[in-house]
């Protein structure tokens, strides 16, 4: 009987250290790490869709990704995974073969995704990205209340945008409100003109300086925008108060009291820059965008923006289970909750905290095409400042110097790329 306890109290101990070694094994050792730049809420978010996916992680936050990442390649001490912010590093580092294609993520756990999602995380006819927490920058900005006082309708193609362009001027008030003394603002307006009058094939290669910025699409970009910033009397403070204001401020004299324009462009992330100076203002009743509208019919209401794109270095088996999880719903769910906008088209809009961003996941999840920010791609000489952005700014000084500013532009772009 004493020897048959001995046996059983050894057996348990033998097993307790089994599992305790099981623990250690698949516990703390088996988080996998993740580089990025998240922190904050979008990293509070992310750790929680990594909890519900029942995956450890290890993450380490950078605010110099490019540098980080490439002296990983060099010492062969890269993540397991890795948060990048455009698709043109998903290309670069699969152009590298340094990624592992996500060969277990099926159809079946793409259904929600529009074409364009797949084909911007694929390289080489591969899936190596599954894209999240997308930023819509095709939205214009109103006041509902204002627009019922005076009759206005919200415009759904370009025409009828310049048609209440007019009407308001008729009226005696002013358009626009435009923050020019940045120029990043003005070439996301360009950048939503270029793919709605020339198409996603001819943005993508003006993109990589397959045709020149005097090529004839560029041009008539920026004429269409002519159509808004060529004349003074629709730029709240004409020029050169538009050259002289903030993007932050342009935004705020639509929304206040007495307002000094009606009409703003710029992201869905607008509303919260505009409520924290004037509190009063309530995101749905006195603040609300519609989307960008189509120009030509043929390529209809695009979405121009950026977003985060998850590649894996590594095919441990917790990196497949996170990268999967990340398509589903739920895990899509979470990230709206926390702030996120998803492209999946599986989220119910009702997941969404508030209207401004359930708006903005309906233009996006009914577009059919997605571009990212056209400046963000281009060598940094070109497409930002001393380049594209103060293109735009001397395109409102004056208009009529279209030509030298293009040619200019294509001069700079011989030179970088």
């Amino acid at each position: 009987m004493k020897r048959k306890k001995i046996v059983s109290s050894l057996f348990v101990t033998i097993l307790l250290g089994v599992m305790l070694l099981t623990q250690c094994a698949f516990g703390e050792t088996a988080a996998i790490s993740v580089t990025g730049t998240w922190g904050g809420s979008e990293l509070a978010t992310f750790m929680k869709i990594c909890e519900a996916a029942g995956v450890k992680v290890n993450f380490n936050t950078t605010r110099d990704l490019n540098a980080v990442l490439a002296t990983a390649v060099k010492a062969k001490t890269l993540p397991d995974i890795a948060i990048l912010p455009n698709p043109g590093k998903l290309q670069e580092l699969a152009k590298q073969g340094v990624l592992k294609p996500l060969t277990y993520v099926s159809k079946a756990d793409l259904k929600n995704y529009a074409r364009t999602w797949i084909s911007l995380g694929s390289y080489a006819g591969k899936l190596y990205g599954i894209y999240f927490k997308v930023a819509n920058k095709s939205v214009i900005w109103y006041n509902p209340k204002e627009f019922k006082k005076n009759g206005w309708a919200v415009p759904k193609t370009w025409d009828e945008l310049v048609a209440l362009n007019k009407k308001i001027v008729a009226a005696g008030k002013t358009p626009w409100s435009i923050g020019a003394d940045i120029g990043w603002p003005l070439s996301d307006w360009i950048e939503n003109i270029m793919i709605r009058t020339a198409g996603p094939e001819v943005y993508e290669k003006w993109i990589n300086h397959e045709i020149p910025w005097t090529d004839p699409a560029v041009k008539k970009a920026f004429q269409t925008w002519g159509q808004i910033v060529g004349d003074p009397k629709n730029l709240a403070g004409g020029i050169d108060g538009t050259l002289a204001t903030t993007f932050q401020n342009g935004a705020v004299a639509v929304f206040q009291d007495n307002p000094k324009a009606y009409l703003y462009y710029e992201g869905d992330f607008m509303s919260g820059i505009v409520t924290s100076q004037l509190p009063s203002v309530k995101v749905g009743e006195d603040m609300d965008f519609f989307a960008f509208p189509a120009i030509n019919p043929k390529y209809g209401a695009p979405v121009v923006g950026g977003a985060d794109v998850l590649v894996a270095f590594s095919n441990k088996p917790e990196v497949k289970k996170l990268m999967k999880y990340l398509t589903t719903v739920q895990a899509n769910e979470i990230a709206v909750q926390g702030g996120f906008l998803s492209q999946n088209k599986g989220v119910s809009l009702d997941a969404y905290p508030n209207v401004v961003s359930r708006n903005s996941a309906r233009i996006l999840t009914k577009a059919s095409i997605y571009a990212f920010d056209a400046s963000d791609l281009m060598p940094p000489a070109v497409g930002n400042q001393g380049g594209f952005w103060d293109a735009c700014k001397r395109y409102i000084q004056d208009p009529s110097k279209l030509d030298a500013i293009l040619a200019d532009m294509e001069a700079l772009a011989k030179k970088n790329y």
